[in-house]
């Protein structure tokens, strides 16, 4: 049981700290009774934290607590690591004074010895703790280089996916849709890389996801804040998500493991047993799939982002009741299709002047795009709708 040291107890091997030239007795009684208010731990803290480390301190305090029975080698090696990991640098140590003073008699020996050994312990945790966090940071550069050289080796294939698995489930505006089928309806550009893929995929599913299909106009992704359109909302989670997860498991990397740390993958299933042949390989693999998972989940998000930016660069045919290529600079047939700059340019002036003619126009023009149901107005007659600029 730990108990209180006493004045008789404090020095061990001598009853005061040996007595130095220029100091006097009530500075060292001064200094003796300040040391009974602390911990051998705090002391050993306090004198790891001087500008120059006494080595015959460091070995006084370890010799006392152990005979005190107020330290014992668990502390020691608590406090070891403390430092090893927290201190940048460590104080030195005067090696001409060290054998001044051992020569001349001045400090004991015995207690240098005690002092120096903890310090050695010290140094060769504090060493391992800097090749642990090398080894740490050159698995991090080698894990960097083996995502960004397996991104590019990664392709979609159909074959990692079954039919209904990627639903996108039905809402008010979005159809029920698997899919799979827009993948098989999607033919890719010759030169296309796994981004141009992604994109086209994502833009046949945009085009055909709403009802009518202009809605998707009014859908964005935003990467963060608000939009200052208030006409434009977010695009429903579950439709993200669905897409995100879709392209990930065309990528191959859908395995449910991917979600969970090395540990618990390891313990859950035999998939991790399978990406090498010793531990450290597997390790490696795992995390470089995991980076490369993220930074294609990073490109898919930033896909659908501009893939919405451009829907709304595509007219809506009221007749054929599509969305068509986007004009890239060629005439777009007037009579029959609307574009959402029009739209948007009719919501700004009703926005700035809700005068009748331009709520009715809006009216007429929800109807032609199908947003609305028509209700007939009392006079009965369709408002002119000047969407021009």
């Amino acid at each position: 049981m730990n108990r209180k040291r006493s004045k008789e107890d404090v020095g061990g091997f001598n009853d005061l700290p040996a007595k130095r030239p220029g100091t006097s007795q009530n500075s060292i009684r001064a200094a003796l009774e300040e040391k009974l208010e602390r911990s051998p731990i705090e002391d050993l803290e306090l004198q790891l934290e001087q500008p120059e480390i006494n080595v015959e301190e460091v070995g006084r305090i370890i010799a006392d607590g152990i005979i005190e029975k107020t330290l014992d080698d668990e502390k020691l090696k608590e406090l070891t690591l403390k430092f090893a990991k927290n201190v940048p640098t460590m104080a030195n140590i005067s090696i001409w004074n060290l054998s001044e003073e051992l020569s001349t008699g001045t400090i004991d020996s015995r207690l240098v010895v005690i002092g120096n050994a903890f310090l050695w312990n010290l140094l060769k945790t504090s060493m391992s703790s800097i090749r642990e966090k090398f080894e740490n940071y050159k698995f991090k550069i080698h894990t960097m280089s083996a995502t960004s050289s397996s991104l590019q080796s990664i392709d979609f294939s159909s074959s990692r996916i079954r039919a209904g698995e990627h639903c996108i489930q039905e809402t008010e505006i979005f159809r029920k849709m698997d899919l799979l089928e827009i993948y098989n309806s999607v033919v890719f550009r010759k030169s296309g890389d796994l981004n141009g893929k992604s994109k086209q995929i994502i833009k046949n599913y945009f085009a055909v996801a709403c009802q009518p299909k202009c809605a998707i106009w009014h859908y964005s992704l935003r990467q963060s804040g608000t939009s200052h359109k208030k006409w434009l909302q977010d695009i429903p989670p579950h439709v993200v998500h669905t897409l995100l997860h879709f392209l990930i498991c065309l990528a191959g990397l859908g395995a449910p493991e991917l979600d969970q740390t090395f540990e618990e993958a390891t313990d859950s299933s035999d998939y991790v047993e399978s990406l090498g042949d010793t531990n450290g390989a597997r390790e490696v693999a795992f995390e470089t799939l995991k980076s490369t998972r993220e930074q294609l989940c990073s490109k898919f998000r930033q896909c659908v982002t501009d893939a919405l930016n451009e829907a709304r660069e595509m007219p809506y045919n009221t007749v054929t009741r599509e969305l068509m290529a986007p004009p890239r600079g060629k005439p777009v047939d007037m009579h029959h299709c609307v574009t959402w700059r029009q739209y948007e340019s009719l919501i700004r002036r009703c926005d700035t002047n809700p005068s009748k003619e331009n709520l009715e126009a809006k009216q007429d023009l929800d109807f032609k795009l199908m947003f609305t149901i028509y209700q007939p107005r009392a006079d009965d007659e369709e408002a002119e709708i000047d969407v021009k600029n």
